[in-house]
């Protein structure tokens, strides 16, 4: 024991060198792996949408509102895609993100916006000019407003409810999740605007929001009439997570799962039983 206090005395310098030189080799040999660019053929096949996304759940196929938007897509065009856990690394730091033949793309609508130039997919080709406008419209409202509304109700208004009841996870990680992504949360949703309004203000902003849907959609079978759009897949994306994402004391997901906006319940099952045939089968094996 003395020779080596004596050795480690002696050499105390070149040891904590050499330990510099070995941390300093792990943290880059991690950073180039992860920085290394993925070859199609090699790291995933060809012809194959890889897409990046958050854990699957046991309410809701995943917690993502434009996760939900992108799969619905390439549900309905039946695209052939592998998913890939390992959300994190993506172009623009967002989920979901994609790699295809090559390809490494972040943000949902630019990705459809590429596969709709890859494939000549357009599925709004039976609307008019206007028409297009309108459902643009409709979409970013529900995407840069009703999305903010939501994000804010899940993971400030009720986020101890949202941590125990949908993620599960144990008490420690629980706190510790509070403490680093509640403050996150906060932080921007007050730059946005809607951090900025009280509890209840934000009820009443999801209330009005949903019943003003509600009023848009009537008695269509989409958004648009009878055939489905891009902005439904961008409407289902948002409006899943409400209805089945969403703790049980949101007022909004009270009005979704109730019979006063009935047709909004019946338009996100027909989205739901039409493309999402194994939904069932998705929650069951996350619960298992």
């Amino acid at each position: 024991m003395e020779s080596l206090r004596e050795f480690v005395k002696d050499n105390g310098l070149y040891l904590a060198t050499g330990a510099v030189i070995v941390g300093s080799s792990l943290l880059l040999y991690k950073r180039m792996k992860r920085s290394r660019t993925r070859v199609c053929g090699v790291d995933y096949p060809k012809d194959k949408v890889i897409l990046h996304v958050f854990p699957r759940t046991k309410t809701i196929p995943n917690m993502g509102h434009f996760v939900m938007k992108l799969e619905t897509y390439l549900r309905i065009h039946k695209i052939p895609f592998q998913l890939d856990f390992n959300y994190k690394g993506g172009p623009k730091n967002k989920t979901p993100w994609i790699e295809y033949n090559g390809i490494t793309m972040g943000d949902s609508q630019l990705i459809i916006e590429y596969f709709n130039k890859e494939f000549n997919f357009d599925m709004n080709s039976h609307l008019s000019k206007q028409e297009r406008a309108v459902a643009w419209a409709i979409q970013k409202w529900l995407e840069e407003y009703t999305y903010w509304l939501n994000v804010y109700s899940r993971w400030v208004i009720f986020g101890d409810e949202m941590l125990r009841k949908f993620l599960k996870v144990p008490g420690p990680v629980a706190a510790l999740l509070k403490i680093t992504m509640r403050p996150r949360m906060i932080k921007t949703s007050y730059t946005v605007g809607i951090g900025r309004h009280s509890d209840e203000e934000v009820h009443q902003m999801m209330r009005n929001d949903l019943k003003k849907f509600s009023d848009l959609l009537g008695d269509k079978k989409y958004i648009m009439g009878d055939k489905i759009t891009e902005t439904d897949c961008a409407a289902f994306g948002i409006l899943s997570q409400i209805r089945w994402c969403t703790p049980e004391s949101c007022p909004g997901r009270q009005l979704l799962t109730s019979d006063e906006l009935k047709n909004v319940a019946d338009y996100l099952d027909r989205i739901k039983d039409t493309y999402w045939m194994d939904w069932e089968e998705i929650l069951a094996a996350v619960k298992k």
